[in-house]
């Protein structure tokens, strides 16, 4: 296990790294800067900045000098901790960063809940009922909500929670995690992972129930619920656990959207800012950070898999 853990934390630091050196290089490459946007934010309100002024400014914030200069000095401020400041206020990327990961986070752990004691006891439910109406309807009422994309179930959400039901006005910010609008934003974006989970833990289910030792459970006279949590389940949700760490780690992705619908200060609208303003520190702050939880999270669902199943050992 110690090897096992040695290993897979080296490899976190080069795969951050290419992450990182990639993410940059398209920056790089990029038709526009940081510097054209200033300039048109200011030209809009009266400060027009000529060509000398602009080079100056790109100057100043080492826009002008070559790819692996740029990469080197953001790679040397990185190891000594820091995440260097914003391109369009000065603002420093770290302390932005702090404040919008309790809000992502307790998004994602929202998510992660629905997924595992919704997603998962549906998918069960549909395979132990399989091919009745309680699995036809499970199955095809997954698939309909993931068939709806986000800027369409948004709307529709508010429209029923807001102006029929009258059970929250409209959610603007964050009001925590005990507020309507949080359980509202964790269940849409968890609606086309959900469908995801359903399918996997049903087809997992229905393969294991198949197996010699199944049988023998049931014909010793177990009760039903024994042998679908004790032996059956534990030996199906292997892969299930597996995609719940990958699913979670799209819902950082899915949410742009809803964070900006919401007006929610997470990750995916700091993220959001950083596009429309060609902010590369803002960027390449998120995605470094965003990568690193992914690898954390998806290590953690590797040690996992012996509580599941104890034959699975790492050496």
């Amino acid at each position: 296990m110690t090897r096992y853990l040695s290993m897979r934390v080296l490899i976190i630091i080069p795969t951050l790294f290419a992450t990182l050196m990639i993410v940059f290089l398209l920056g790089y490459l990029g038709p526009i800067d940081p510097v054209t946007i200033l300039r048109t934010q200011w030209a809009a309100q009266g400060v027009y900045l000529n060509e000398e002024e602009v080079a100056d400014l790109r100057s100043q914030y080492g826009l002008d000098r070559p790819f692996h200069v740029q990469f080197g000095t953001y790679m040397g401020n990185l190891l000594q901790g820091k995440f260097g400041y914003s391109f369009l206020d000065a603002a420093p990327i770290w302390p932005r960063i702090k404040r919008a990961l309790p809000v992502s986070g307790q998004l994602a752990l929202g998510v992660l809940a629905i997924m595992t004691f919704i997603g998962i006891p549906l998918g069960m439910l549909a395979a132990r009922f399989h091919n009745t109406v309680l699995d036809y309807t499970i199955v095809s009422g997954s698939l309909f909500f993931w068939s709806i994309p986000p800027y369409v179930l948004v709307p529709v959400i508010l429209i029923i929670t807001v102006l029929w039901m009258d059970i929250m006005n409209v959610p603007r910010g964050w009001k925590g995690v005990w507020h309507p609008s949080y359980f509202v934003a964790a269940a849409i974006i968890s609606t086309r992972s959900l469908a995801g989970v359903i399918r996997q833990t049903r087809g997992g289910i229905l393969e294991v129930m198949q197996n010699d030792y199944v049988r023998t459970a049931r014909a010793k006279g177990l009760n039903e619920v024994i042998v679908m949590a004790r032996h059956v389940a534990r030996n199906a949700l292997i892969p299930v656990v597996t995609s719940l760490g990958l699913l979670v780690d799209d819902f950082m992705w899915g949410a742009v959207f809803l964070e900006l619908a919401f007006n929610l200060p997470g990750l995916g609208r700091l993220f959001q800012q950083g596009l429309a303003g060609r902010d590369f520190n803002m960027i390449n702050g998120v995605v470094l950070f965003t990568a690193g939880m992914t690898m954390a999270l998806n290590l953690i669902v590797d040690l996992v898999y012996p509580i599941l199943d104890p034959r699975v050992a790492y050496d």
